[in-house]
């Protein structure tokens, strides 16, 4: 094999290994693929609208003009963006990090998500608690 056929290879090779890690960061065992087009998310009697896929509820409701609370500037850290999940629940991406405690365990149980944290994979409905 000639240098370059072996250089191509190589490259390849990588490419495919790196293709691999990103599926796996974003497949993330059994969640659906990161859209590559847009997504439609119904915030119950507030607004809906298609959103890139991906990005988080918070950002979905930003784009979509939701006032939704959020002290800590979306580090998951205070609460104050929960939302209830209506629709779509295998939609989002899974819960991670601190996000349980954050929502305490009956939260957590219940299928309540910080929107800061849960990312739209699909379409989905959420509602946003009153005291917001």
């Amino acid at each position: 094999m000639s240098g370059d056929q072996s250089q191509r290879g190589a490259r390849g090779s990588r490419l495919v290994a790196l293709a691999r890690r990103v599926g796996q960061r974003l497949g993330r065992g059994g969640e659906p693929p990161v859209p590559q087009g847009p997504v439609e998310v119904i915030f119950e009697g507030r607004a809906r609208g298609p959103v890139p896929g991906g990005v988080s509820l918070l950002a979905a409701a930003r784009l979509l003009e939701v006032d939704l609370s959020h002290y800590c500037g979306g580090m998951c850290s205070c609460g104050t963006c929960r939302v209830q999940v209506v629709a779509g629940r295998d939609n989002l991406s899974r819960p991670q990090g601190n996000e349980a405690m954050v929502l305490g365990d009956a939260r957590a149980r219940a299928g309540d998500r910080l929107a800061c944290q849960a990312r739209v994979l699909g379409p989905v409905t959420v509602k946003v608690p009153a005291w917001f």
